[in-house]
Formats: structure tokens, sequence, C-alpha cells
């Protein structure tokens, strides 16, 4: 006979039950199997309502007897899920991903009730009990477990009934909705008691609780809501586990693979997002393969699209590409630093370390300081930013609201060097606005320097510093240096081209829109189909190059790029040393910068190579795109729309790479010890 267990485990054991019979219950509706006993989709035939009735017995009777603490109820919990696993073998003929899904969770769950992690389940008990435990506390112990399990489920079904519409079934709409409700109200006591001690930031997780109050009429709009609750919910009671501590510890003691696992789960769940008939302008689903690309595209901040962004997504879409490119800019580490500072909490030694590496600083204060800069300069320099668009577009003619929507979403797109417009033609519309012009290429001026430069540019700029530092110095210089060149450049090879016809001003502004736009952002005021051979090729050459570190710009990093010309000019004066401003840079650096630059460049080569490889379009175009995509800059000459799946696939992951991958190498070649084995030297020719 098994044991019921704790508390804590017996809640754990209804709430698996309860989400495997719901999902089995869904998930008898969403099969189609006309020649079969569930029959097509959204129908209910006679061992349906059999196996519902079933299904609801059982239910009910396991969770009187584990509340109860009755031990033989337990044989009764294994028979409900072992029913489940077998009556859903004939329907993998017919509707295989939904029987198999239902298979395996419920064999998961029975799994889980057999063999119950005691270990996990003593070590929460013991983190509690190691201290005075509060009702906060002794709620987290007994309930969280299970209150966890409900919440995940309950989102799974959202999406399957909401989202992505499997069933139409009112029964499955009503099971999902009651379920949905029934977990939010489990979930408002202990965030209340959050509240009550000070976490002021859980209070605003009430605001979608209080907007469906508006919405009671609009099912949709309503589940939406709640998931996002849920969500957010969910997330707040992971982080309370010691589990999730352990996970983040090891996180942060290996920065790089914090990296690459936040934005891979950021693409992940925008891809899924993307993928909702919701998403779409035409209800019917984005297929997988170009959500996942858009997605990339977007979390990445790099812009390239082979959907028409305006009219191939909805408003909801629309708000779930902002989000995207708005956390991806700003960057999950930087946010969840800032998040943890409003809940009244401090970061571990690890995680302040991984976030010095990353941003650049020393010490914990200036962590801290930074954390709050970037998180209050971005949020400035976007709201300054959408006030001036929101009056140019209203100038255009749009109403109010959607003047305001459009300055919004593009002052964001533009600092975060997105390149996303709700134009299908891109910022060609502002070609004779020289200040809307003027204020998108202030914000991704801005973007592209970096959050580290512009505080400590702040700082030189009230007096709290009596000069800026090597980083910062050689960050102003190069882009100053570079928006003049490609203004130059521009104005050489594009002057009878795409901007024929213009006046001298309209030159001039979009010059300098494009020479700002080429090294990251993505947008284009020019018509980039009538682009010489010349700008095709000195802009691979911008795009390679990027912006500065630590900023919302991709490419080497414009102080990689200085860094090896210096130490270049070091070598031709036979002093193998890199000096700029009186100061030494120390070879290790000079180093790094050498391994990133060949990194990059690789990628770009093999990238290049295998688009050559796979896809039929002119080599000049391909060449463009890849420098696009491997600098996560996101300007097209037209090729992105034309590549096949093969080509989407090879985009997808050199946009993954040249976002994450140069901060992920910088961080792991930063973390190496010098050896102090000595070798002796060796002459070798080169050159």
């Amino acid at each position: 006979m098994a044991e019921l267990g704790s508390t804590s485990q017996r809640r754990l054991t209804a709430a698996r039950l309860v989400g495997a019979n719901a999902f089995s219950a869904f998930a008898q509706f969403a099969v189609d199997m006309p020649e079969g006993y569930f029959g097509a989709a959204d129908t209910v035939t006679a061992v349906g309502v059999v196996y519902l009735a079933l299904l609801l017995v059982t239910t009910v009777a396991c969770l009187w007897g584990l509340w109860a603490g009755k031990e033989r109820i337990m044989f009764l919990v294994w028979a409900s899920l072992s029913v489940n696993v077998g009556i859903f073998v004939a329907p993998l003929a017919a509707s295989p991903a939904i029987a198999a899904i239902t298979i395996i969770w419920n064999l998961i769950a029975l799994s889980w009730i057999l063999f119950p992690l005691r270990s996990a389940i003593a070590s929460l008990r013991e983190w509690s009990e190691a201290r005075q435990e509060s009702r906060l506390q002794r709620w987290q112990r007994e309930n969280g477990p299970a209150v966890r399990h409900l919440l995940f489920t309950s989102l799974v079904l959202n999406i399957a009934v909401f989202g992505y519409r499997l069933s139409e079934q009112w029964v499955a709409f009503g099971m999902t909705l009651t379920l949905a409700i029934f977990t939010v109200v489990l979930s408002v006591p202990p965030l209340w008691r959050m509240l009550r001690r000070g976490r002021w930031l859980v209070g605003l997780m009430s605001i979608p609780l209080l907007l469906m109050a508006f919405y009671l009429q609009n099912p949709d709009i309503l589940l939406l809501l709640v998931s996002f609750f849920q969500l957010i919910t969910l997330m707040v009671f992971y982080f309370r586990t010691p589990v999730v501590d352990d996970v983040l510890d090891f996180f942060f003691e290996y920065p790089a693979v914090l990296v690459l696992a936040t934005f891979a789960a950021l693409t992940l769940i925008g891809t899924l997002l993307l993928s909702l008939p919701a998403a779409s302008a035409t209800g019917e689903p984005v297929g997988a393969l170009d959500a996942l690309f858009t997605s990339t595209s977007a979390s990445c901040i790099t812009g390239l699209i082979v959907l028409d962004t305006p009219a191939d997504f909805s408003r909801f879409g629309h708000v779930v590409l902002l989000l995207l490119f708005q956390l991806g800019g700003m960057g999950i580490l930087v946010l969840s630093t800032f998040a943890t500072l409003l809940l009244g909490s401090k970061l571990g030694l690890r995680a302040e370390q991984a976030v010095e590496e990353s941003l650049g600083v020393r010490g914990a204060d200036s962590t801290y300081s930074l954390a709050r800069f970037v998180v209050g300069a971005t949020l400035i320099i976007e709201g300054v930013g959408a006030t001036f668009l929101t009056f140019r577009f209203m100038r255009l003619g749009y109403e109010v609201p959607e003047a305001i929507w459009q300055g919004v979403f593009h002052a964001v797109s533009a600092f975060c060097h997105a390149g996303f417009a709700l134009h299908s033609e891109s910022m060609i519309i502002f070609q004779d606005d020289p200040l809307a012009l003027t204020v998108i290429t202030a914000l991704i001026v801005l973007g592209s320097i970096g959050f580290l430069a512009m505080a400590v540019g702040w700082d030189w700029i009230r007096g709290r510093r009596k000069q800026t530092n090597v980083q910062a110095r050689i960050i102003a210089l190069a882009t100053f240096v570079l928006l003049a060149a490609g203004i130059v450049l521009f104005l050489i090879c594009e002057w009878n081209t795409s901007m024929a016809g213009m006046s001298f001003s309209e030159r001039f502004f979009n010059a300098l829109f494009q020479s700002a736009t080429l090294r990251s952002a993505g947008f284009n005021s020019l018509d980039t189909a009538l682009f010489s051979d010349a700008t095709i090729w000195f802009s691979i050459g911008f795009m390679i190059i990027g912006g500065a570190p630590g900023s919302t710009a991709g490419g080497i990093k414009i102080t990689t790029l200085v860094i090896l010309l210096i130490a270049l000019q070091g070598i031709g004066q036979g002093q193998p040393r890199a000096v700029i401003f009186n100061r030494r840079i120390s070879q290790t650096v000079v180093y790094r910068s050498a391994g990133i630059a060949l990194a990059y460049l690789s990628v770009f080569f093999v990238l290049l190579f295998l688009l050559l490889l796979t896809q039929p379009l002119p080599f000049e175009m391909l060449a463009f795109e890849a420098a696009s995509a491997s600098g996560t800059v996101g300007i097209s000459v037209g090729a992105t729309p034309e590549l096949n799946d093969i080509g989407k696939l090879l985009i997808i992951m050199v946009i993954f790479l040249g976002r994450v991958g140069p901060l992920a190498l910088a961080l792991m070649l930063g973390r190496g010890e010098p050896s102090r084995i000595d070798y002796p030297e060796e002459h070798v020719m080169v050159g």
C-alpha cells in the first residue's frame, strides 16, 4: 500500500491528477478520429460522454480521498492515469501529436506519483524550516508545488484552447476557463502576503486582473489577461524555490551560458506567441518556420523579415514584436537585476560578477547603479523619441491614438536597433522630413554607443567626472568618424541613384540617416533596390563593424576595430604594443579582439558560402544579406523574402550567433587564467 506522504506531497499529487485529467478531457475533443470511439474533432460520442463522466467522478473521489488522508485512494489515482494512457493509444493513428502529448503527460504524472522526488521535497522543507517560518513560507512549503503545477497546466490549456483553437467545443472552453479562474483564486493569498511585506512590484501583477473587468464579454482577451497573470505568478513562485537558486548560481558562474539560455528562451516564447492565430492579420496561424525566423530577428534585434510586418501581423502580433525587441535590446540580464532591486532583494556574489562582466563595470555599487541607469535611460530616451515621432505621424494624418502607437513602436525599434517598422517601405515615408530623420538618427546613435559610455558621459556632463575613460573616448571618436565617413560615402555613391531628384538638404539628411542605421539599426529611408554596387560593398564593411560593446548594436564592435588598428600601427612602428590616448592596452585585450574578429568573419564567410551553395540569387545580394544577418543589422536588398527553407534556417542560426555569440565569446575568453608555463621563443615568417 502506498504512502500518502506529507501534506505538501498529497496536495501536489492532487494537482498532478487534476492537471492530467483536465488535459485528457481537452484532448478528447481535440483528437480527430471520425471512425473511432472519440469521433471527429469537437464532437461528443457516447464513449466520450462516459469517459468525461468517469474523469469527473474519479477526480472528485481522488481529491476527497487525498484530502481525508485515505491511503487506499492512491490505487484509484494510478488507475485513472493508466486509463488515460490506454484510451489514447488508438487515437495515435488519427491525431498522433495530440494523442502522444496526452500519453506522455499522463505517464510523467504517473511516474512522479509512483516515484516522488523526496529529496527535492525534503530540501524545500529544510530550506523553509532553517529559518523562522512565516505564513508565506509555510504556504510556499505546503501549497507551492501544487499551485505551480496547476498554473502550468492551466497555461497549457489556455494556449491550446484559446490560442491555437484546437477545440471549439463549449465544454472545453468552460473547463479551461474554470481551471484558469480557480488557479487565479489560489494564487491571490500568497501574492497578497508578499504585497503586505513590502514587495510593491507584486502589486503591478494586479493590473491584468483589473483589466479583466472591462473584457467580461470577450473570452479571448479575458483568457489572454488571465494567462499573462498566470505566467508572471508562475515565475514569482518558481523564483522563491531553492532549486531555482541552484540553477541561477550555475548560470551566474557561467555567464556565457546565461546569455545563450536567456535569448534562446525569449526566442522560443516569441515563436509560440507569433504562431498564434491572434498574431496573424488573417486569423490563420503563421507558419512555424516564419514565426521562428521573425521571433529570432526581433529578440536578437536584427530586423530581417520574411513576412511583411504591417500586412501579415495583427496588432497583437505587433505588440509581441515590440516586447521581444524591447527585452532583447535592454538585455534580460539587466532587466532581472533591476527587477531584483525593485523586489527589495540583493544579488548574490556570482550574480554581481556576471553583471559586471556583461556590462564592463567593477564593484557591486557600480553594478546596481548602472542597472538603474540602463533601465531609466532607456525608458526616458524612448519616451522622448516617441513624443517627437508621435507629432510627426500626426502631421502625416494619423489619428492621435494611432500616432502614439506608431511613435512608441518606432522609437523603441530605433533605440533597440530592431529595424522593425509598421510600414512596408520602412522609413521612406520620412524621406522628406528632416526632423523625423534626425530624431530617429539620434535614437539609433544613442542606442549604438552603449549604456556604459552613456553613463560615463552623463557623469561627465554633470561634473562628477573630470575626464572620461579610454573606452568612452574610443567609442565617441569612432562613432563620429564612422558616421561622417558614412555620410560622405552615401553622398558620393548614391547622389544620382537612390537620391536622384532630391534637394541638397534632403540628400544630406537621408545620408545621415542611412549612415547611422547602416551599422546595426536596419531601417532605410532610401530604396535599397536602387543601391549601387559600390554602396553595397562599403555597406558590408560598416555592417561588420557594428556599434559599441554593451549596446543594442551588433557586429564585431567599434572598440574591437580600433584596438586592432592601433595594434597594427604599433607593429608597423616596430613597437608590438597598442597605445591610445597615452594608455597602453593589455595584450590580453588585443588577443581577445583578434579572436572575436576572426570568429565573426569566419561565421560571415561560412554563411555566405552556404547561401551561395543553396540559394539561386546574385552574389552581391547574398553577401549583403549575410553581413546584415551576422551583424544583426536587418537592412536588406530584397534577398531575405526570396530564401528557401534552408536559407531561412541558416539566417536564423547566424542571427542568433551574431547577437549572443560575440558577448558569450568575450565572456568565455575573459574568464581564463593566464598560464604560468613559458616556452622557448621561435621566429616564423609571416606576410
